[in-house]
Formats: structure tokens, sequence, C-alpha cells
């Protein structure tokens, strides 16, 4: 009786909406490792997908046809409600492997549609938080999490044209309206970047309030430079359109890139970063990243730490799939490199998770992440 209580105050009623994360980053760096080379290593990702990602979407549902109320104040609090983009990006990634490794074209329709009106759940809750808190600076309110606006915007462009390619369809109006989501999700990147950018090196900014959506800041332009890269492979012969996407994705592409030791080298500096009475052990030094799964005293793992296991896998797949669509053979040697790194940081995220679920069952009530 109690590990059920366990199980539905724990599971359902605090379930958190970052974990749909794993579904994105699990299912990018399956696509990254298919592209590679390494069929097994993808159909095994793609596998947990499978066996993850309804699991979560009936433990959502459940919070929702129980804790209703729990659920939708969620909803009315900025970063929650932006986290529940997650969902409309691992539901479009789920899609895009079901066409990667089946094929299964009719069922990744019905999970795009399904993003595409969660999509719109979400702005039009997200648009309401934005206006009640108008009166603070919208660099304060700003953060790695916003950027899921443009993550999410941009996969529905990025399933969208899978989609077209894969029904035969090159009706010039199609390719306009999923050009549209990923035009949106560009514009929407160099807006936030800009107000990121003041915010993190122009005020104060202190590591404490580092944490792992900043990596974002990298992601967001790498499923903007994928979805570039799959139009100008797959759109119709548009020569003049095709080269203004390319330079366009050539441009976030780098501007993704330069974000990369940034972000590892504020990553270390937060995990190697334990309590002042004691000093950093040796395995952290070592690999800082360890702390996701390992560890007692200096255990570090929290739902939203798989958004940064995302942006690792979209960056290899990024730069593999813009080495093709621009025919720079040399890309596919970063996206072999970065992309081992991408799958550590992943076993070592999906560790602390399990051993997460497994001491949150084990408690009367669970720790509530922000």
């Amino acid at each position: 009786m109690k590990l059920l209580n366990a199980i539905i105050d724990n599971g359902i009623r605090d379930f958190h909406p970052a974990y749909f994360a794993m579904i994105m980053a699990t299912g990018i760096v399956s696509i990254a490792f298919e592209a590679i080379g390494f069929p097994a290593i993808a159909k095994t990702l793609f596998g947990i997908n499978l066996l993850f990602y309804p699991a979560f979407c009936g433990l959502l549902a459940a919070r929702g046809m129980i804790f209703w109320p729990k659920l939708l104040a969620d909803f009315r609090t900025l970063r929650r409600a932006l986290l529940f983009l997650t969902f409309v990006v691992g539901t479009n990634t789920i899609g895009m492997q079901l066409i990667y490794f089946y094929q299964a074209t009719g069922l990744a329709m019905l999970l795009w549609s399904t993003a595409l009106v969660s999509w719109f759940g979400c702005i039009y809750f997200i648009t309401h938080c934005f206006f009640a808190i108008r009166d603070k600076p919208i660099y304060e309110i700003v953060n790695g999490v916003t950027l899921l606006l443009v993550v999410s915007t941009t996969s529905v462009s990025l399933l969208g044209i899978r989609l077209l390619d894969s029904m035969g369809i090159n009706e010039a109006y199609a390719y306009c309206v999923v050009g549209g989501f990923w035009l949106t999700g560009f514009v929407l990147y160099l807006i936030i970047i800009t107000m990121l950018i003041y915010r993190m090196f122009f005020r104060q900014f202190e590591i404490a309030e580092w944490d792992a959506p900043y990596w974002i800041c990298m992601g967001a332009a790498a499923i903007i430079t994928l979805a570039g890269s799959e139009f100008i492979i797959r759109m119709p012969e548009w020569e003049y359109i095709r080269m203004v996407v390319m330079k366009m994705t050539v441009f976030i592409w780098f501007l993704g890139t330069l974000w990369i030791p940034y972000l590892l080298l504020m990553d270390i500096r937060k995990f190697i970063r334990v309590n002042a009475a004691t000093s950093t052990p040796l395995w952290i030094k070592m690999l800082p990243w360890s702390r996701l799964a390992f560890g007692k005293q200096h255990y570090a793992y929290d739902p939203p730490a798989w958004s940064r296991v995302f942006p690792m896998g979209m960056y290899t797949a990024s730069t593999l799939f813009l080495g093709q669509a621009a025919g720079i053979e040399y890309l596919a040697i970063i996206s072999q490199y970065w992309g081992w790194f991408a799958l550590l940081i992943w076993f070592l995220t999906f560790m602390g998770m399990l051993r997460a679920v497994i001491h949150t069952i084990r408690l009367p009530t669970s720790k509530q992440y922000d």
C-alpha cells in the first residue's frame, strides 16, 4: 500500500514535464548514430524511447485526471509552462524515429498532429504567463528554458519536412507552411539569444544560476541547422530559396558552435564546485559529468539535466546533415567524435534518472524540482 501511495504521490502528482526531454535526447542521439553508421546503438536507443514515451504520456494523462488543479497551476507558471513544450519536441522526435527506422508515415503523421495541437495549447498558456509578469524587465524573465519556444517551433517544421518527403508531396504551399515554422524559430532564436547574451555577459550572472537548460543556447541553433539542412536536401528545385536557406543555416550552425566552449566551461565549473568544507574528489575532476550518476553527497541529477543531452545529440545530427547538404565532408568527422561524447553524457544522465526514480518510489514524498 505504501508503495502504491508513493507511486501515485511521486510518480503521478509530481510528474515533471522535463522528463519528455529524455525522449528528445534519446531520440536525437538515436537518429545521429543511425546516420553515422552504428545501427545497433541507434535501434537500442529507439527501443528505450518506445518504452518510456507511452509511459510518460500515461503519467501525464493520469496527472491531468487525478491532479487537474495542480497540473493547471503548472500551466499558469511560466517556467513550468515552458517545460511542457518538451512534450511537443519529444512527440515530434518519436515521429522522426518512426520514419527513420520503420517508414511508419501514418503513425508519424498522427504524432505530428498531436504535437501541433499541443504546441498551440502551450503557446496559449505561455502567452498568458508573459502578460502576467510584464512589469518585470524582459532580460530577467528569459533563461535557457525560454529557448524551448524555438526548439518546439522548429521541431514542428523538422518532422513536417520529413512527412512531406515520405508522402511525396511537392506542393509549394505545403513547404511554405513548414518553412514558416522554421523561419519563425530562426527569428525567435535571434531575439531570445540576444536577451540571453545581455543577461549572461552584461549583467551579474552567478555560477549558482547556471543549469542544464542553458545548453539550449546551442541546441536551439542546432535544431534550426538540422531543419534547414533537411529543407536544402528535400525541397523542390527552388534554387534561389535553397541558396538563401543554405546561408542562413550555415550562419546559425556557426553561431551554435561558438557556444560550445562556454557551455563546457560553465558545466565544469558547476560540477567541480562542491561543499567548501571538503575538497573536490578526483573522480569529479576527471569527469565532472559523472556527478549525474554517481556519488552520495555529490550526486547532482535532476530532470532538467536532459536539457543538456538533447543539444549534444542535436549538434551531432545537425553537423552531419549540414555536411551532406553543403557537400562539406569533414563535418562528418566532427559528428563522429562529438557523438561519442554525447552518448557518454546520455548514459550518465540515464543512470542518474533510474537512480532518482528508484529513490523517489521508496520515499513517502519527493523533491519537487523547479
